[in-house]
């Protein structure tokens, strides 16, 4: 969740030379021991790939989490060595989250970076260009670099190992829910300008640094924010002020900003719970377009009394012809969805008083079917997935 106000038009000629200063904001200068081929470990995303995501797994391949048969410890979080590589408790998750691409069929999952970089999310654009948000640089001062500093957004080229900043020079804040559209070849995102109090709005920016702001109402804080496959829409959820008093809600509007349409309230707290952390119940979050445009799938939080500490996010498709709610799932944690032709997308969190039983995984819903994409103890929180994108130029059966 966040905001802010744009420059629109063509770049002038000083953000351009901005612009080409920032391209490579996030290579190691010549002085680091680091070579490009050390962070970025592919130059072409395999065809057989189908999602690209973004996890920790990687930490267990550590010496501290292994046993002298190079298997994980059986209980890697609670040993000391290994739990200081995953979470830091006055600093947050104590290790960056990487970028990786998997095969469905096979299983098979390849690591792309192993670098200082934070990456939130990432998007394939090309088999060697990849949209992510991510911080590059410890920014609050507390010696790491995780989801407390700053988040940009950016093109990671796999052959040059560059990360082309898009947003650096822009003065936003708070930039999440990136969603590239190959139709527009744009970026659109929820971001504030300035302080927190600020609500966030949507804007859109392309390959040049050319931000364009499409939402303006205060009386709204924008987030969430996805194209449709066709690039006719754009999905987003809204939060009413005063901020956090009443759910959000899931709006749609033409991709250049106008006809807009709520199409939900928010669901209902008949317990009348307090909010879950920052969250009141009833919340409508990360709506997507099927691709078809006639049906969106989201989340909406049920409750924050089960399923502890995630809470309860329903996964609900609704018709768009009849107003009509179907809940998928009623037990879990399911976020950030994406709908596309291969299925349902998503995050799953499941609960549990032990830590080593608590999951975070990639699943799929598809024809019916629920399948978890990542096996033991990649599932762990937090060492699961943390977003997933399907791969648009996947090789399929």
């Amino acid at each position: 969740m966040n905001p802010t106000t744009a420059a629109k038009g063509i770049m002038s000629y000083v953000s351009i030379i901005v612009m080409i200063s920032l391209f490579c904001a996030c290579i190691h200068s010549p002085e680091n021991s680091l070579q490009p081929s050390e962070y970025v470990l592919i130059d072409t995303i395999p065809p057989s790939m189908d999602i690209l995501f973004s996890s920790i797994r990687y930490v267990l391949e550590d010496a501290a989490c292994m046993t002298w048969k190079d298997q994980v410890k059986e209980n890697f979080l609670h040993d000391p060595d290994c739990s200081r590589k995953i979470y830091d408790p006055e600093r947050g998750l104590a290790s960056p989250r990487q970028l990786f691409v998997l095969d469905i069929e096979t299983g098979t999952v390849l690591q792309i970076t192993s670098s200082p970089w934070w990456f939130v999310s990432g998007q394939a654009i090309d088999p060697t260009t990849i949209m992510t948000s991510a911080a590059c640089s410890d920014t609050n001062g507390d010696g790491i670099i995780n989801d407390r500093d700053q988040i940009d957004i950016y093109l990671l080229d796999l052959i040059t190992a560059g990360m082309q900043c898009l947003t650096c020079a822009s003065g936003l804040e708070a930039i999440n829910n990136c969603d590239y559209s190959p139709i527009h070849e744009k970026i659109i995102f929820s971001a504030r300008q300035g302080s927190a109090a600020n609500p966030n709005f949507l804007f859109s920016v392309d390959r040049y640094g050319t931000l364009v702001q499409i939402t303006h109402d205060s009386s709204y804080m924008d987030f969430d924010c996805s194209w449709s496959e066709d690039g006719t829409k754009i999905m987003f959820s809204r939060l009413p002020s005063p901020w956090f008093e009443s759910p959000s809600q899931i709006w749609m509007m033409d991709s250049d900003g106008n006809n807009l349409q709520q199409l939900t309230t928010g669901g209902e707290n008949p317990l009348d719970e307090d909010p879950h952390g920052v969250y009141p119940i009833g919340i409508d979050a990360d709506p997507d377009l099927n691709p078809e445009n006639s049906k969106i799938v989201f989340s909406r939080l049920k409750t924050g009394k089960q399923n502890q500490p995630f809470g309860i996010y329903e996964l609900i498709i609704m018709d768009l012809a009849t107003g009509e709610e179907q809940v998928l799932d009623s037990s879990y944690a399911n976020m950030v969805p994406e709908w596309k032709s291969r299925g349902i997308l998503f995050i799953r969190q499941v609960g549990a008083e032990n830590p080593m039983e608590r999951i975070q995984c990639l699943y799929l819903y598809v024809q019916g079917k629920w399948v978890a994409l990542e096996a033991p103890p990649y599932t762990i929180f937090p060492l699961g997935a943390y977003s997933g994108s399907w791969i648009p130029f996947a090789e399929q059966e």
